[in-house]
């Protein structure tokens, strides 16, 4: 089966603008509890989040015939076939439980660990990319 190029560009290219989003407001230093710009992140994970997901669902059924049945799911398969490193899937497995948190739990979150977590993983996702644009060629 063949990739979908032009929506895995599409999706590596969301992935770097958010990053570097992040990183804008690290340097800033922007990032502060119940800040506009906390708030701004947490948006900012969530679409990194969906944008890693969608690209690896896609990357399994299309070259692994495989299926996926959740963000984690999804993760641990691109990591068991190949698709991203096993350091890699130990940086992002906490991030996915965490996006999970987010999305339905985001009032439990500590903004304050959100902040540390955000300044100390956001190269992981540029990692990301460069992994899955090595996986491609």
């Amino acid at each position: 089966m063949n990739i979908d190029n032009i929506r895995i560009n599409r999706l590596l290219v969301e992935i770097t603008k958010n990053s570097s989003d992040l990183e804008s407001l690290i340097q800033k230093n922007q990032l502060a509890p119940d800040s506009v710009e906390l708030k701004a992140a947490k948006y900012i994970l969530i679409e990194i989040a969906e944008g890693i997901a969608h690209i690896l669902q896609h990357l399994l059924a299309k070259k692994e015939g495989l299926a996926v049945s959740g963000y984690l799911d999804t993760l641990a398969k691109g990591y068991k076939t190949g698709v991203i490193s096993e350091k890699l899937f130990n940086k992002l497995k906490p991030f996915m439980h965490f996006r999970h948190s987010l999305v339905h739990r985001y009032w439990t979150i500590d903004d304050t660990l959100l902040i540390k977590n955000i300044i100390s993983g956001y190269k992981d996702f540029h990692q990301f990319v460069e992994e899955i644009e090595r996986y491609l060629q």
